[in-house]
């Protein structure tokens, strides 16, 4: 199961931790627990070091939360990747969400 810790900064920005597995098995619940109502700031920083495992399901979720975010006319950056993350992005050319940056990965623009 996926957990998801969202902090509220005082310097306008959200950041979102996530860690565990990011899969069909979860994707439902973590979308109805932590995302469906999120309050948003106008930076959102993503961490994604601690997701171990992810699969289609996750990986519309996160992009679900991307365009979540861009909706509500707020940026994103990712501070932090985990290997599942980088080797699901190349595998599926998901380039257009997810860029290669240094060893990081960040909002393609």
């Amino acid at each position: 199961m996926a957990k998801i810790k969202i902090i509220q900064k005082r310097n306008n920005s959200t950041e979102i931790i996530i860690s565990g597995e990011l899969t069909i098995y979860c994707a439902m619940d973590t979308y109805q627990q932590y995302i469906q109502n999120i309050n948003l700031k106008d930076l959102v920083t993503i961490k994604l070091s601690g997701i171990n495992e992810i699969d289609t399901a996750g990986a519309q979720l996160l992009i679900l939360l991307f365009k979540e975010i861009n909706q509500r006319k707020a940026t994103y950056k990712i501070a932090s990747s985990s290997n599942s993350i980088d080797e699901y992005v190349t595998l599926f050319n998901l380039q257009r969400y997810f860029v290669d940056h240094a060893g990081s990965i960040s909002e393609a623009t």
